[in-house]
């Protein structure tokens, strides 16, 4: 009798498991095209010394540059799947300074941020703009991809990045 229910329940879990890849209202998973992101982040000065912050950070490929060139670098993300992932593979290729916290990223305050890297759905980025605005020390510097600020001129652009400074 028991058996009966161990296998439906396991599949179940399962599929919630796999839908948790997924989660995500602001923007669905979609990996960022690394081609261009070391010379964004360089354009940000992205290096030791520096607090990053990537807001929907997915599988942490942002985050790992990031880290890996020195700022101490945290990706903020809404499945707890992904951060899970993150985690271990950051982990597994020693890159001490990444880390990665399963929340949402507008009930977090990134006030000692010196760089903030967003690729998030239109809606979101409008919800950010404002916020991110007000939080943000002097000097600190947003990149987004695809979708930009609308009130913001951005003081660089290389290939579907922006760059804004605050």
């Amino acid at each position: 009798m028991i058996q009966e229910f161990v296998l439906p329940l396991f599949l179940v879990l399962c599929c919630l498991l796999a839908l948790s890849w997924f989660a995500g209202s602001d923007a669905p998973y979609i990996p960022t095209q690394m081609e261009l992101i070391e010379k964004t982040l360089a354009k940000a000065k992205v290096k030791k010394g520096k607090k990053f912050y990537e807001l929907g950070s997915g599988d942490g490929r942002v985050v790992y540059v990031a880290a890996r060139m020195g700022a101490q670098a945290t990706g903020i993300e809404q499945s707890l799947l992904r951060v899970i992932y993150s985690k271990y593979k950051a982990k597994k290729l020693r890159l001490t300074k990444a880390a990665f916290i399963h929340g949402n990223i507008f009930s977090r305050k990134y006030t000692d941020a010196d760089v903030v890297y967003i690729f998030l759905l239109k809606p979101a980025v409008v919800r950010l703009e404002n916020k991110l605005y007000a939080e943000l020390k002097k000097g600190a510097i947003i990149i987004t991809q695809r979708y930009h600020f609308q009130s913001w001129q951005p003081f660089a652009k290389i290939g579907e990045f922006n760059l804004y400074q605050v």
